[in-house]
């Protein structure tokens, strides 16, 4: 309900009295269980990224191919991102333990991506000469940066992906991984 409201109005645009209105409880009774709104957006950002996790897990149970689960990652997030209103990324400056949250769940992450690498490498999809911690630690920054500066909302996420994203692994991609690449791109429309 909460994490549904902040990705429709933005951040600042909920008050906790809408939300205490909304889940049928007093006010009091919410800051028992949430000190402030920062505090409740934790939680829902926690929420948001075991959900992510287990989405994943499932697809992986289906399909352990590790460009199809890459692109399933950035789809999900894509498809995510472009429903959410802009002015949701934009209020998260007013909310610096949210903004480390997603650092720390980011940081947390590393090891998988760097997993998710060595395996493209393996499965002869990814280029093995290529700095992949550096290439990690720019795609964090610039995620942050497209969810949080302003200059950035009037592009549509699924620009992003296909213009910042896919030009991205497209770049550490071996032949086989391009092509399989321009395949998804070409099946769902995208080029």
């Amino acid at each position: 309900m909460a994490r549904e409201a902040f990705r429709l109005h933005g951040i600042r645009a909920v008050k906790m009295d809408d939300l205490a209105s909304a889940l049928k409880m007093s006010k009091r009774t919410l800051y028992e269980t949430y000190q402030n709104k920062e505090a409740l957006l934790i939680d829902v950002l926690r929420l948001s990224m075991e959900e992510h996790q287990a989405v994943m897990d499932e697809f992986k149970a289906r399909n352990n191919d590790v460009m199809d689960l890459i692109i399933e990652h950035f789809k999900i997030r894509t498809e995510r991102y472009s429903k959410t209103n802009p002015l949701f990324f934009s209020d998260l400056k007013f909310y610096p333990g949210l903004t480390d949250e997603f650092r720390d769940i980011e940081k947390c992450n590393q090891e998988k991506t760097m997993a998710v690498f060595a395996r493209g490498i393996e499965e002869g999809y990814f280029r093995s000469e290529v700095n992949y911690e550096f290439i990690s630690k720019v795609g964090r920054q610039f995620s942050i940066i497209f969810r949080t500066q302003e200059e950035y909302a009037m592009y549509d996420m699924h620009e992003i992906f296909v213009s910042f994203v896919c030009t991205l692994l497209r770049g550490i991609c071996t032949e086989k991984g391009i092509a399989k690449l321009d395949s998804f791109l070409q099946e769902n429309e995208l080029v």
